[in-house]
């Protein structure tokens, strides 16, 4: 047997692969929503007052950043409601996967980007620079240099021998 796993062709696969990206987008748009929030609310606290121009510049684009991303979120699912019922689930499949590799490096990058703006807001624009850029360098990595370098193993069941019902999706 060979050690490369078939892609899962079977009739079923589309509906398993779409529930798989629903719950993987869900898990995202938890995240960017709250920080979302936290982003359009900080401009009423007292202290913003004290962010320079250019901060606010930078706090626009991750405010920008973090209401694209929950639009790009919904984007799937609205294509899924335009063509319901038509058999086109694969098609939307394959958007919904392009789509959940482009919201997972924006979040990451807009998280990292809104450490990088606390950070610059508190220390300075070159603490923030110095700390903040090299963080967001490292989640560029592990969000998209990783996943390429990774190997795919075969799943194993707890006991070691293999599992006929592997996940076939990734």
């Amino acid at each position: 047997m060979s050690d490369k796993q078939q892609p899962d062709d079977s009739p079923q696969a589309p509906h398993r692969q779409w529930n798989e990206l629903l719950q993987e987008m869900r898990v995202m748009q938890t995240g960017i929503q709250i920080l979302a929030a936290f982003l359009i609310i900080l401009p009423f606290q007292s202290r913003f007052e004290i962010v320079e121009e250019r901060e606010q510049i930078f706090y626009l684009i991750l405010l920008i950043a973090a209401v694209l991303l929950i639009v790009l979120l919904i984007v799937p699912v609205a294509v899924h409601r335009h063509f319901f019922g038509q058999r086109v689930k694969a098609t939307t499949v394959h958007l919904g996967h392009i789509v959940a590799k482009v919201v997972a490096v924006g979040v990451g990058l807009l998280v990292t980007g809104c450490v990088w703006f606390v950070l610059q807001v508190l220390l300075g624009w070159q603490m923030g620079l110095f700390i903040g850029g090299p963080l967001m360098l490292v989640a560029l990595f592990l969000l998209v240099g990783l996943p390429r370098i990774i190997t795919p193993r075969r799943e194993l069941r707890v006991n070691g021998s293999e599992d006929s019902n592997t996940d076939q999706s990734t």
